[in-house]
């Protein structure tokens, strides 16, 4: 019998699950499945396990335990999720993709080191019902993509944290499911902030103000998601504007922080409003913490920043005019954090937030999703289901977690961010 791999779909939204069938084989042979891929600077990333193949001579990731490989247990996607860098002693931290082309992903099955089948997929991360506008008018940046069809949608934006990079996949995913998605980009590009400095908060009550004007948003269902220091920013617009009615803050801090840059350094307001700068914390850095990290930069090992998050804590002055007035948002919030996060305490932060939200009587619906093992980049818009997780160091950071752990957060959390949306405001 010929040995056949089959993957179903074939081409799908890069949210949509496949399911991977071996046929052919002999009854117990080892069989390894190989998956591997490009990203956009070129870099070769493979993921590989090894099974048993059944009675029937069949092997499938989604009911057959991996005996060995880049994931373990049984998983179906755990070859798309665990796909690692190759072939480079500087390993990218995660996998780029930035191109509206599908993400082609080659599988092989291999019999004693032999391929003896190949089947290649496409995840996709635009639908061809969805258009793109470039948004550059009125000082504001960014990409919407919103569904062609006629009608009026709800409309979400997207917000970068602390690197600024723009998220226009990420828009184009959300847009793919019903959405009005505005990837908007607040610093870090021409006629904007160079740094997240004195970021002006007027610069989103403008950006509001344009997707109402759309035809095709729905003025009255306007939601706002972001990550890390965009998590902070989604809780901070949402408290501010009444004009969001649903915020998602992922591995958020319930405060205001400082910014970085110029010539405050790390001394610096993050947002103004009105002119006026928005309290921060101070941080108070230990002879301890600097001798910590100079041991771990020699020893090429990453450093957290936890730790000043936590002592900022004792700030008890600065910590009360920081905190953002959650409680004066109109609509539900959905709190999303990994308790390994170790770039600040997201868990901590968030529990502060839903503690704030309980004291004062918050009339509208509020959760905290928090995942045991998963680290700061837990959740949508850093990452889909069944993508390679970001969990690695970068640029000497340390940011927890584990391929595994922060690959499940993402994959049970971004239904739940769907239907947090799709609960209160129902696509036409």
């Amino acid at each position: 019998m010929t040995i056949q791999l089959q993957v179903t779909p074939e081409r799908a939204l890069v949210d949509v699950p496949v399911e991977i069938v071996c046929t052919g084989c002999q009854p117990g042979q080892q069989v390894t499945l190989r998956a591997r891929t490009l990203d956009s600077d070129q870099n070769s990333w493979e993921a590989y396990a090894t099974y048993r193949a059944d009675e029937q001579g069949e092997v499938r990731p989604a009911s057959q335990e991996a005996l060995s490989g880049t994931y373990q247990g049984v998983d179906a996607m755990g070859l798309f999720w665990s796909l690692q860098p190759k072939g480079k002693r500087r390993r990218p931290s995660s996998l780029s993709w930035r191109s509206e082309e599908p993400l082609h992903v080659q599988l092989v099955a291999e019999i004693d080191g032999q391929a003896v089948a190949q089947f290649d997929v496409e995840r996709v991360l635009i639908s061809p019902d969805v258009e793109k506008v470039d948004l550059n008018e009125q000082g504001l940046v960014g990409t919407l993509y919103h569904p062609k069809a006629e009608g009026r949608y709800p409309a979400v934006l997207i917000l970068s944290g602390s690197d600024g990079l723009p998220r226009p996949n990420q828009a184009a995913v959300l847009a793919s499911h019903g959405y009005a998605a505005l990837s908007l980009v607040y610093f870090n590009a021409p006629e904007l902030p160079r740094t997240l400095a004195n970021i002006p908060l007027e610069y989103f009550e403008k950006a509001i103000g344009w997707l109402q004007e759309q035809s095709f948003v729905d003025e009255e269902k306007i939601g706002v998601i972001g990550l890390s220091r965009g998590g902070e920013l989604a809780l901070l617009l949402g408290a501010t504007f009444p004009a969001i009615k649903a915020v998602v803050a992922g591995s958020p801090s319930g405060m205001t922080h400082a910014g970085f840059g110029g010539r405050g350094g790390y001394d610096v307001p993050s947002w103004t409003y009105h002119g006026e700068p928005l309290s921060y914390p101070k941080s108070h850095i230990t002879f301890w913490q600097v001798l910590s990290w100079t041991v771990n930069g020699l020893r090429r090992r990453p450093f957290e920043m936890k730790s000043i998050f936590v002592q900022m804590l004792q700030d008890q002055e600065n910590i009360k005019a920081a905190t953002i007035a959650v409680e004066k948002t109109q609509g539900p919030i959905l709190l999303i954090s990994g308790d390994d996060d170790r770039m600040w305490p997201s868990n901590l932060f968030s529990e502060m937030v839903v503690e704030q939200l309980r004291e004062q009587q918050f009339p509208y619906a509020y959760e905290h999703l928090d995942y045991a093992g998963a680290g700061h980049f837990v959740c949508f818009p850093y990452g889909y289901p069944y993508f390679p997780p970001t969990y690695l160091p970068l640029n000497g950071m340390a940011f927890g977690g584990s391929a595994a752990a922060n690959a499940a957060a993402l994959k049970d959390s971004w239904p739940k961010i769907l239907a947090f949306f799709e609960r209160h405001w129902q696509p036409t």
